[in-house]
């Protein structure tokens, strides 16, 4: 195709036009006496010399350039229509628009995988190849000003070669149109989060087609570079708006909310290197998101082929690469430093935890959403207006022809954009793979090649000797930059093949709008980066691995698996019971209940808790709640520390449910609650939520199917040291942890790689405590971690020391312990005092009440003779003398056959050799040493009131400071 150029002979521009490659040998004017030269811009007496061209053959190349671009000034002086009329400053403003975008807002998510300091690095190096490579692009341009686009660049570059201006144009028009396609699904995800409509997503993106359309209908550069300013303008207040929020809130978004892996925890952890574990996947992703950013010369030849003095390009490069660096820098570093490794999100708007803050800076942002698409339009647009219609009226006066025909194409790009970005299904993944071919020619092979042509052409065969150390350093960095290319091509694609592989096996894949969370209850907002690469937001990436409870491997849900016994312990013969909809193992074939009872108290059990029901409250009015709902004091509660408190039922005080209850942070909670009332207990929790004003602030997530598992005996910390030891366990900090600092009612989160068992490294909440009165510990596991975990602690342990336990040890150990079982011992109808849990009720709320039927609590709290009631009943703890007391077994006074109260629970204890119960009195015969009758079968037995817990409990406590006893 003919560049349409003048001869700088005088002869007719009609007479001028000819292939790129009627000649290919360059030509070298001894009369130059100027050049401007990438490595060193100044007078040089060296002249710069085309590599090959339609016209001039042997003119002077600096000299020539000027007059060139002047005659293509004075030859579009009298149209109405001029496009060599941009200055440098509007330049850069076009440039400021399409690097100064919403894919900043990506640099934390890289700076966590490669470390701070790293990844800045990363930064400076990246702008200062892009840099280079750029002013390389700048003097190829100089020396072929009839170049308007980078397909021209590329056929002049290639020898002339026809094929290589298509094969170039086939990639710059795919590229174009699909961040075309990613901006309009960007902006009408962003339509409708904002707006809550009932439109679909397809209507919001038609009406971002119809606005990106006119916005794109200006004809030249120098009119779009008015709305460029206007772009990059809003973006950076964006940006810096995002910093400041995330600076001055509480803490990020998702804070201690554990998430579904459970990876959001702790405060936010900042790496200055980069943390153990990661992957080359996810360090050549976060590498390539930072170059992706900063690669953009596809479009340089067209901006440059519009200016008015093209000399003056590297003004606006510098400009916009020194803003580059500052406000890429800075503003990674400052929200990566309150968010974390933990919490942050590409892009970073995700991490805002206050709704306001992100909605307020994300529409900033708006202008660059529709403007980055539009400029990538009207480079696509004047690729084939031009080619259409050089030498003709219609490109430079205003013809109906020529603006039907510009208004066409620019609607044919749209469209397509529109219909690919809809339909293909796997859109993102396609645009970070073409990611990966296209920027490793635009961004370095091209560039590096540029140069040695154009040395090869100044200084002819053999120009590295003639040039010295400048020639051997030259072409070894452009040769470097060239591998650096080809790494990006090979390398970078074989990451991002992978991460879509992975995408696909963790059924995350989608088109773009699919990729990144925008918030709680909102659908995913896609990263507007120029080159949009799969990346993970965690360090503990969320495993392909299928997710496998605990509660499906020993307690097996009869609604999912109905009664399947295939589990990991399928050697392990065990007998089944339904228990709290699930079935569970009462006890194990190689002990029985009393054997295995014993084995508890001796060394150490193993008992598969995962039924029980696992929540998070979290929120700036989490803690108000808990205050209605419960008698503890949750305002008194620190970090990481926890209590068992009950859910109340309004009015009447009746115990929902008992519950153990975590601090995780200053608004962030986490419950345990019983498998029995599963339904009974989201329901409450549900409508309790929904009756708060402050409802809005209130998340609430319940974990199904997380494991929860339970070591229990003299031996569980010891044998939980050694297998966080060999899992290489470290807390958030990266610190080894010794469970010894760990104590009664206290929980610490510990990051677990579980030896060759192929599952990513993630935390597990190791919580002190236990149902049995023993020492021992409760750990909560995500769920692709739990069945690796569980079988590397069986396994390190060894059968001679830790054995698996069922319900019938469970229960038999909790009763000795003194413990409740709710259904039993507790139930709606039951308060705390009546229960003996007045110890739950905060010294505080007792003063000022302010939680569910405290008009009853309090007064049962006092006696009568102070103005209360008192409670009508007692729960006590009874020895029973002769055949155990069970269940529903009268209780009546000594002297008589008064019914005083009824056994909740009792059997035979395996360490006292005596049989225990417990069960309701009377008020006042509550004493310990009170004696009773129990009637047993219709027997009476003798029975006294004794002291709980019957066996004493063996709790790591503080307070003791030397060893459990």
């Amino acid at each position: 195709m003919a560049l349409g150029r003048k001869s700088e002979a005088g002869s007719d521009a009609s007479n001028q036009s000819s292939s790129l490659d009627e000649s290919r040998e360059p030509h070298r004017d001894p009369a130059s006496e100027t050049e401007y030269d990438v490595e060193k811009t100044e007078e040089r007496g060296r002249k710069m010399s085309r590599l090959a061209g339609p016209s001039v053959i042997g003119a002077a190349a600096d000299e020539d350039s000027v007059v060139s671009v002047g005659k293509q000034v004075e030859k579009e002086a009298d149209n109405a229509i001029k496009y060599r009329t941009c200055s440098w400053q509007k330049t850069a403003a076009l440039l400021f628009s399409e690097y100064i975008c919403l894919a900043i807002m990506s640099f934390p998510y890289s700076y966590s995988v490669l470390g701070l300091v790293p990844g800045l690095i990363v930064t400076v190096c990246v702008a200062g190849l892009v840099l280079y490579t750029s002013l390389i692009v700048w003097e190829f341009c100089l020396r072929h000003p009839d170049v308007r686009d980078v397909c021209d660049l590329g056929q002049v570059l290639f020898y002339g070669w026809r094929w290589v201006w298509y094969a170039t144009a086939v990639m710059f028009l795919l590229n174009n149109t699909f961040i075309q396609g990613l901006h309009v699904l960007t902006g009408a995800k962003y339509l409708n989060t904002m707006t809550d409509h009932s439109m679909c997503t397809i209507g919001f993106s038609a009406i971002m087609v119809v606005t990106s359309w006119v916005c794109s209908l200006p004809r030249t550069f120098d009119t779009l570079s008015k709305l460029a300013t206007l772009s990059a303008f809003f973006t950076l207040v964006s940006v810096i708006l995002a910093a400041v929020f995330a600076g001055i809130e509480a803490h990020p978004k998702g804070f201690n909310t554990g998430g579904p892996m459970g990876t959001l925890i702790g405060d936010p952890t900042v790496y200055t290197i980069a943390p153990s574990g990661i992957t080359f996947v996810s360090g050549m992703n976060a590498f390539l998101n930072i170059s992706y950013t900063f690669i953009g010369q596809i479009t340089l030849p067209s901006f440059i082929a519009e200016m008015k003095q093209p000399k003056d390009f590297p003004k606006a490069l510098w400009a916009v690469t020194i803003a580059e660096i500052i406000v890429f820098s800075l503003v990674g570093a400052i929200v990566y430093a309150y968010t974390g490794t933990q919490y942050n999100t590409a892009p970073a708007f995700g991490s805002l935890g206050n709704e306001l803050y992100l909605k307020v800076s994300f529409s900033f942002m708006i202008p660059t959403l529709i403007f980055l698409g539009v400029l990538y339009a009207s480079v696509s647009a004047r690729f084939i207006f031009f080619r259409i219609f050089e030498g003709t009226r219609h490109k430079g006066e205003h013809t109906v022809v020529g603006w039907a025909s510009w208004a066409g194409i620019l609607a044919v790009t749209w469209i397509v954009a529109f219909i690919v970005a809809e339909v293909i299904p796997f859109f993102s993944d396609l645009l970070s793979l073409m990611s990966s071919l296209f920027d490793s020619f635009f961004g370095f092979i091209f560039w590096g090649t540029a140069y040695i042509r154009m040395r090869q052409a100044d200084y002819g065969p053999g120009w590295v000797t003639k040039r010295g150390i400048r020639g051997i350093a030259g072409l070894a960095f452009n040769i470097f930059i060239i591998l650096i290319g080809l790494y990006m091509l090979t390398a970078g694609t074989y990451a991002t093949v992978r991460s879509i592989i992975d995408n696909y096996k963790a059924n995350v894949f989608g088109n773009a709008i699919d990729k990144y969370a925008l918030g709680d209850g909102q659908e995913a907002l896609a990263l507007p980066v120029k080159h949009l690469n799969g990346c993970d937001r965690q360090h503990w990436p969320q495993s392909p691995i299928p997710n496998l409870n605990l509660a499906d491997v020993l307690s097996v849900n009869p609604n999912r698996l109905r009664g399947s016994t295939a589990d990991m312990f399928q050697l392990k013969d065990k007998t089944m019971v339904p228990f709290g909809g699930f079935f569970m193992p009462v006890q194990y074939s190689d002990l029985s209940v009393g054997e295995s009872h014993a084995w508890t108290r001796e060394k150490v059990s193993l008992f598969d808790v995962g039924h029980m029901v696992q929540h998070r409250l979290s929120g700036p009015a989490a803690s108000l709640l808990l205050e209605k709902i419960t008698p503890s004091s949750i305002a008194a509660l620190p970090n990481y520390h926890s209590t068992l408190s009950c859910l109340l039922h309004p009015g009447t005080g009746g115990i929902v449910d008992d519950t153990v209850i975590t601090r995780l942070g200053p608004e962030t909670f986490y419950l345990v609650t019983n498998a029995a009332c599963r339904d009974k207990d989201l329901a409450y929790l549900k409508e309790q939520i929904a009756d708060s004003p402050d409802s809005s602030h209130i998340d609430w997530q319940v974990l199904d199917n997380w494991g929860l598992i339970a070591l229990q005996g003299p031996l569980s910390a010891e044998i939980l040291q050694n297998a966080l030891v060999a899992a290489k366990a470290t807390d958030l900090e990266g610190n080894e942890f010794d469970l010894q600092a760990l104590y009664f009612g206290q929980c610490k989160h510990l990051i677990v790689d579980v030896p060759s068992s192929g599952v990513e490294p993630a935390p597990v909440m190791v919580s002190r405590g236990g149902y049995t009165g023993e020492d021992g510990f409760e750990i909560s596991i995500p769920p692709p971690l739990t069945r690796a975990f569980t079988e590397h602690l069986l396994k390190d342990a060894g059968e001679e020391r830790l054995r698996l336990a069922g319900l019938g040890a469970r229960d038999s150990l909790r009763l000795e312990a003194g413990m409740c079982l709710y259904g039993h011992d507790l139930n709606d109808n039951t308060t705390p005092v009546e229960a003996g849990l007045s110890w739950v009720i905060h010294k505080d709320r007792r003063i000022g009440g302010g939680f569910h039927g405290d008009g009853v609590i309090l007064r049962e709290l006092k006696p009568v003779k102070e103005g209360g009631t008192g409670p009508a009943r007692r729960r006590v703890g009874l020895v029973v003398e002769g055949a155990p007391a069970r269940e529903g077994a009268k209780i009546v006074a000594a002297d008589g056959d008064e019914e005083i109260g009824h056994v909740t629970s009792g059997c035979p204890s395996p360490t006292l050799g005596k049989n225990i119960a417990m069960g309701y009195v009377k008020n006042g015969l509550h004493k310990a040493g009170t004696e009773v009758g129990v009637l047993v079968r219709g027997k009476r037995r003798k029975g006294v009131v004794t002291k709980m817990p019957f066996v004493a409990s063996k709790y790591w406590k503080q307070a003791a400071g030397t060893s459990p006893g």
